[in-house]
């Protein structure tokens, strides 16, 4: 069993794939030319149905009352909004806001994960890494 893990885990680490994270460049001590390396990230945490029914049903309900800064949403212009895709990270300089207490409360509890609204879509990111986990598209 352990052996059956450990080369599961080496047949992981030297597999290249990469569409996701994109691609990091490692230069050797030596000062050899640099070698492209492709990374995975793996991204399981999608949002779930239930999150999905009570965050689009919170914003349907107090469309009205919502804050200033939700209530006039505007989409991203396209360039941008290209970017903001799942697997991917917000680009720098990128107005970010935060959904209401109100709802917030009313969410499971995802540690390790925030609730951003960027333009008129809200995303699920990864604290640490920055990656956007998932989105709800233009629901605002």
């Amino acid at each position: 069993m352990r052996t059956a893990l450990k080369f599961l885990l080496a047949a992981a680490l030297v597999m290249p794939t990469g569409t996701m994270a994109g691609n990091d460049k490692a230069k050797k001590g030596n000062g050899a030319a640099a070698q492209e390396i492709q990374t995975t990230v793996a991204i399981t945490a999608h949002i779930t149905v239930t999150e999905r029914r009570i965050i689009l049903g919170f914003l349907d309900d107090h469309q009205a009352s919502l804050p200033g800064s939700l209530a006039n949403a505007k989409p991203l212009p396209p360039g941008i909004a290209r970017k903001v895709a799942r697997g991917g990270e917000l680009p720098p300089g990128i107005a970010k806001r935060y959904l209401p207490n109100d709802l917030l409360v009313q969410l499971p509890p995802r540690p390790g994960y925030e609730w951003v609204v960027v333009g008129t879509d809200v995303l699920l990111i990864a604290v640490a890494t920055g990656l956007i986990v998932d989105l709800l598209d233009d629901v605002l």
